[in-house]
């Protein structure tokens, strides 16, 4: 659409914009461009439930997506954060850990070690990336790995992986502690005669 004189980006025009945190937001045009590579534009955040202008320019990426630049020098350019949320991958790992902490999807096993626990639990993160599916998890393990990423279950895997070999460190399976680091304590003194 264009305005009455035919230009197609005029003040006042609203375009979404992805902004540098990721989110897609509806940026409006302030004013005429200076440049012919930026357009002066102003976006809306909410901060602390009250709605703040973000004044920057946007413009179009090498992959022709269209981005939204906050001023540095304004006031509020602060508010839009340099990075994207995205969820930690250790609180996803402890819904996992929450949703299968009685094993093989029986209400009535407990793990013997946490790291066979951990350990299940990244063979189970590989099988569902594969096969979308995981039979031995049970119920609940597979509602949360079914609204997960693709990309992010070969990710959790790893991070299973390497939190089983922590808990390998230190569970103590058939009396001996594995770590070099606090041997197992010393053998109690002999009875006095």
């Amino acid at each position: 659409m264009r305005n009455s004189l035919g230009f197609e980006l005029y003040p006042g025009k609203r375009l979404p914009a992805v902004c540098r945190d990721g989110v897609k937001r509806s940026a409006v045009i302030t004013g005429q461009a200076d440049t012919f590579f930026s357009i002066p534009a102003a976006v809306q955040v909410t901060v602390g439930g009250k709605r703040r202008t973000v004044a920057g320019h946007i413009y179009m990426d090498m992959e022709n997506v269209r981005r939204f630049a906050a001023y540095s020098y304004m006031a509020n350019a602060a508010l839009i954060p340099w990075t994207s949320h995205k969820p930690r991958l250790a609180r996803i790992a402890l819904r996992l850990i929450k949703a299968t902490a009685y094993g093989r999807g029986a209400p009535g096993y407990i793990w013997d070690y946490a790291s066979d626990h951990a350990a299940a639990l990244a063979g189970g993160c590989r099988n569902y990336y594969g096969t979308s599916e995981w039979a031995q998890g049970g119920f609940a393990a597979r509602a949360v790995l079914k609204r997960l990423p693709a990309d992010l279950l070969p990710r959790l895997a790893v991070y299973f992986d390497k939190l089983s070999a922590l808990y390998r460190l230190h569970d103590p399976i058939d009396g001996v502690i594995r770590s070099n680091r606090w041997p197992s304590p010393p053998p109690p003194p002999p009875p006095l005669a």
